[in-house]
């Protein structure tokens, strides 16, 4: 494939990601607990808490990871929209019924993010050296 076209299918995904993460925050709880109940047979026995701070860091990571591959030399706009984005849907998450946004989950999610742009940060640092 062409650059033009993986840049153009990894902006796809990272916006994808970014409303898919937005739409299972924002929804229902009982959309969380139904997707849960699903891949509950594949999780070798996480129970629901564990899988809930599990679900948010491979969120985040993803996220991270995909705006980050997306946009390489726009650094300071790809750590905008991750945290800015885990701190919008925490804040909006506490605007709906049957939710709630944590401090805690917050910061998971941050920390999530951040690991994924450090790690695709990482990995274009060590092609450019192998490159020069």
């Amino acid at each position: 494939m062409k650059r033009s076209t993986v840049t153009t299918v990894l902006a796809i995904a990272a916006w994808g990601v970014i409303s898919l993460i937005g739409y299972a925050t924002l929804t229902k709880v009982q959309f969380i607990y139904t997707v849960y109940g699903k891949i509950k047979p594949f999780l070798f026995g996480v129970d629901m808490a564990t899988w809930a701070h599990l679900e948010h860091a491979i969120a985040f990571l993803t996220l991270g990871c995909l705006f980050a591959a997306t946009y390489p030399r726009r650094t300071a706009l790809v750590c905008l929209i991750v945290v800015g984005s885990a701190l919008t849907f925490e804040v909006l998450q506490t605007l709906t019924p049957d939710r709630h946004g944590t401090l805690f989950d917050a910061f998971e999610k941050v920390v999530a993010g951040c690991a994924g742009i450090a790690a695709v940060k990482v990995v274009q640092f060590i092609r450019a050296r192998k490159r020069a």
